[in-house]
């Protein structure tokens, strides 16, 4: 985002069979690795490229607005009718991908806990942002009843989350409320504006520590007085940090490898930053947040911090 691109996933299409190709030659170079068969992944490069969703993460290596509120609320929709963004039969990978895979799961539990946090500051002439906004499902599905006037603000630097936003706006009949700006969140450059920003996906992608907090001291600056932050992070692997918040008794091993293999092995996705809760804690408070608390997923993944200006 500082360089001016986008850190969530590609913003150019490459060809989808010269992506798989070149996956194929890396796994087939790489060779078997302790965990993985070549032929397991072959197989699996294969189920992935049979889906729309499968065929997003191969050439992106990320998740967009469109897809992060796919799978976000894939509860509400895919699961209750067994069909794909296209209306077709979810195949075994994809169910696996949005129904098992640990990481999904929390990250499906931190959105309903961030509808929770949000829906406490929904009060007239309230201004809510939210950064990154992809198509804005952390606002657009709060309770709006009885506001008469609010502003719903869109932030992001992907300007092609803005029409789906915009649609999903009208779909929940909030078309009056919403405003969008394309912007990078590293240059907000706002003071005093915001009663609440909630924000989700831009720190999982950015490895450097320094600018994570700089993006945290924009929130800050655009915060007024006493606003909140809603935000998350992962938490750290066991085989990354042997003192890891991961409750790993409740994880199934077999559905946490199977999403190592598909999202680490294969798709080599971009979202491998991590933070502890305590580290999470020390770089919030450094910039001036108080009332700090975090409120887990059941597997301690994906923790949501809540925090006051």
């Amino acid at each position: 985002m500082t360089k001016k691109r986008l850190l969530s996933h590609n913003d150019f299409k490459k060809d989808l069979e010269g992506t798989i190709r070149d996956i194929s030659q890396r796994i087939k170079n790489t060779g078997d690795k302790p965990h993985v068969t070549v032929e397991r992944q072959l197989d699996l490069l294969t189920q992935l490229s049979q889906f729309d969703f499968g065929r997003f993460l191969l050439q992106n290596q990320g998740i967009n607005g469109y897809w992060t509120h796919y799978m976000l609320t894939y509860p509400w929709y895919g699961k209750q009718t067994g069909k794909d963004n296209l209306g077709n039969s979810l195949t075994d990978l994809e169910k696996f991908i949005l129904e098992n895979a640990p990481t999904i799961i929390a990250t499906q539990q931190r959105f309903r806990i961030f509808l929770q946090e949000s829906q406490q500051e929904v009060n007239n002439d309230a201004v809510l942002a939210s950064i990154p906004c992809g198509m804005m499902g952390e606002l657009l599905y709060l309770n709006f009843e009885d506001i008469k006037s609010i502003r719903l603000v869109g932030i992001d630097y992907d300007a092609n989350a803005f029409e789906d936003a915009a649609n999903l706006a009208e779909k929940q009949k909030l078309s009056q409320f919403v405003e969008f700006h394309k912007k990078d969140a590293w240059n907000l450059n706002l003071k005093n504006e915001f009663d609440l920003i909630s924000s989700n996906g831009l720190n999982i992608y950015e490895p450097d520590n320094k600018k994570v907090s700089a993006l945290y001291k924009q929130f800050y600056n655009a915060l007024k007085s006493g606003g909140k932050l809603v935000t998350s992070f992962i938490t750290p692997p066991p085989n990354i940090d042997a003192n890891s918040e991961w409750k790993i008794e409740s994880l199934n091993p077999e559905h946490l490898l199977l999403q190592q293999i598909i999202f680490a092995d294969i798709i080599d996705a971009k979202w491998q930053c991590f933070q502890s809760t305590e580290k999470m804690h020390q770089q919030l408070a450094s910039i001036g947040f108080r009332d700090i608390e975090f409120i887990y997923d059941d597997a301690h993944m994906f923790p949501t911090v809540v925090a006051f200006k």
